[in-house]
């Protein structure tokens, strides 16, 4: 019988929570909070793509959670490389 496991749970929450921090605390000056959040993108972002390719292979998972968690954390390093090539190498 096929059911969802903390992986796919794991791999559709860490995007969810990661989109969250953008929203969250949208106006920030430079500071460590800053780039702990830019960090924890960095790092978060590819884990939820390992997470929801490790929920999809497995046989006994069902595919949804994991689905629309690898879709999320598409979106998410889609919108993080746009960020990093495009407004890093932005110089006024």
């Amino acid at each position: 019988m096929k059911k969802y496991s903390w992986i796919s749970y794991l791999s559709l929450g860490i995007p969810l929570v990661l989109i969250a921090l953008w929203f969250v605390l949208p106006n920030l000056t430079q500071g460590s909070l800053t780039k702990t959040i830019f960090y924890a993108q960095i790092i978060g972002a590819p884990l939820a793509v390992i997470l929801s390719m490790i929920a999809l292979i497995k046989k006994n998972e069902k595919n949804m959670i994991a689905i629309l968690g690898l879709a999320l954390a598409l979106i998410l390093l889609i919108i993080l490389a746009i960020l990093v090539i495009f407004v890093r190498s932005y110089t006024p």
